[in-house]
């Protein structure tokens, strides 16, 4: 890889704003349709101190854990960063947005599924919370290897690995309350590591994180400590 960095930029909060106005309104939506999007090149901002490799690039081909070790090991990044919206817009309608455009191109979704609803999931980024971070195309990546990497671990990324083993986990854990809370991430995937059976099955695996999610609102879960958290999620297992 090339040793040659380039300072990347962040959208003004004005322009983030307006594409989210234009997305919502069906304005220029036809833009995430092609091969380059059209931004005004007046509004992206330098001065960032963010800099990446000038040949990187992610790879649509490769997993999504991949992707996320690459990216979070590319991109030093302390949490205020990469919680700035403007920053992950510019990221997945620019510097990614080849990326973009195979990992989640609009002409996929489902039928009778709104092209809209994907575009302000995965292109644009509203709010910095951890539902909006870990839903992002590109944000997503980088905060699912740092909620998880874990540099005690002989495997730094063995937490990152039990994540993203479907799709269904990342979604059940990180965009609920217990995902924010570092106890509760370590001890519900240790528990699926530990328990192959839940872990293989994508309806029990579902099963158990809404059960400790219903759970964890009525009792302080993120309180205990990782075994006290385990013991409870034995307790909530479901039948295979």
């Amino acid at each position: 890889m090339s040793i040659n960095k380039v300072e990347l930029k962040v959208f003004t909060e004005s322009y983030t704003d307006k594409l989210y106005r234009d997305v919502k309104s069906t304005v220029n939506i036809e833009n995430y349709f092609k091969h380059t999007f059209p931004y005004e090149e007046r509004f992206p901002k330098g001065g960032t101190n963010i800099f990446i490799s000038d040949d990187f690039d992610l790879d649509p081909e490769k997993s999504d854990l991949e992707n996320s070790i690459l990216l979070y090991e590319e991109l030093k990044l302390n949490e205020t960063q990469a919680s700035d919206p403007r920053f992950w817009t510019y990221l997945s309608h620019v510097t990614f947005w080849k990326y973009m455009r195979k990992r989640w191109a609009i002409e996929n979704v489902r039928k009778n599924d709104n092209p809209i609803g994907r575009v302000i999931d995965r292109y644009l980024l509203i709010n910095p919370r951890l539902e909006s971070l870990t839903r992002n195309g590109i944000s997503r990546l980088w905060w699912y290897a740092h909620l998880t990497k874990d540099n005690s671990r002989e495997d730094n990324y063995e937490l990152t690995k039990i994540l993203l083993t479907r799709a269904e986990i990342p979604v059940g854990l990180l965009e609920r309350t217990i995902g924010i809370n570092g106890n509760m991430r370590t001890a519900i995937l240790e528990f699926l590591n530990e328990n192959t059976d839940i872990l293989s099955n994508e309806d029990l695996t579902r099963e158990l994180l809404r059960a400790i999610n219903l759970y964890g609102g009525t009792k302080l879960l993120p309180l205990l400590e990782i075994q006290e958290i385990k013991k409870v999620l034995y307790l909530l297992k479901p039948a295979a």
